[in-house]
C-alpha cells in the first residue's frame, strides 16, 4: 500500500471559518403564531418558503475566536437596557423584494443598536468587516423575492392588518455557516 503525504499548514496560517451572526430581539411564541398562518399562505399563494420571522437589531461576520469575547460584550451591554414595549403595526415593503410587518417604536429601538457600538468597533478592529446595524428595523415576512412575487404579494398584504403589542425583553444572538441553510441560538441576553 503507497503512503499518501499531504502538505502540512503551519498552524498559524490555518484560516478559521467565518460565521455570519444576528443580533435580534426575541420574539413572544404568539407573535410567531399570529405570523404562521400569514407565512403559510405566502408559501401556499406564491410557492415561495418564508424564513423564521427575525426582528434583527444587527448583523456581522466574525470566527469563533472573537466569540468569548463578543458574548461578554453583549451581555454587560444588554446588561444596561430597558426591556421595550413594542408594537408591530401593519404590513409593508421594499420594493421590489421584501413584504414585512412595521415596528412602531424607532427611536427606543435605535437606543439599543447604539449601544451597540463597542461590539462593532470590537469586530471591525479584528478586521472584520462594518457591523451592519439596522437603525430601521422590520419584522420580515418574505425576502428576496423576485419582483413579480413582491407585486403580488405587496399587492395582497398593504390591504391587510396586523397589530400586535409586547414587551421586549431579551436578545438572542444567532449564528449561521456559510453555505448551510440552518442557524441556531449561540446565547440569550436579559434586559433591565
Amino acid at each position: 500500500m503507497d503512503a499518501v503525504h499531504l502538505p502540512v499548514t503551519p498552524a498559524g496560517t490555518l484560516q478559521q471559518t467565518v460565521y455570519q451572526y444576528s443580533l435580534s430581539v426575541v420574539l413572544p411564541d404568539f407573535i410567531a403564531q399570529m405570523l404562521l398562518p400569514q407565512q403559510a399562505f405566502f408559501t401556499a399563494q406564491y410557492g415561495y418558503v418564508c424564513s423564521a420571522p427575525r426582528l434583527n437589531m444587527a448583523c456581522f461576520k466574525a470566527n469563533e475566536a472573537l466569540e468569548d469575547t463578543l458574548l461578554r460584550y453583549l451581555h454587560r451591554i444588554a446588561g444596561m437596557q430597558q426591556a421595550l414595549p413594542l408594537t408591530l403595526n401593519n404590513y409593508s415593503g421594499v420594493p421590489e423584494h421584501s413584504v414585512y410587518v412595521r415596528l412602531q417604536e424607532h427611536t427606543a429601538f435605535r437606543q439599543w443598536v447604539r449601544a451597540l457600538q463597542p461590539v462593532a468597533d470590537y469586530i471591525t478592529g479584528n478586521g472584520f468587516p462594518a457591523m451592519q446595524m439596522i437603525m430601521h428595523p422590520r419584522l420580515p415576512i418574505a425576502a428576496g423575492l423576485p419582483p413579480q412575487v413582491y407585486h403580488k404579494a405587496i399587492t395582497h398584504y398593504s390591504q391587510q392588518v396586523f397589530y400586535a403589542a409586547f414587551t421586549a425583553t431579551e436578545w438572542v444572538l444567532i449564528k449561521e455557516q456559510p453555505a448551510l441553510p440552518d442557524s441556531r441560538p449561540l446565547c440569550k441576553f436579559h434586559l433591565l
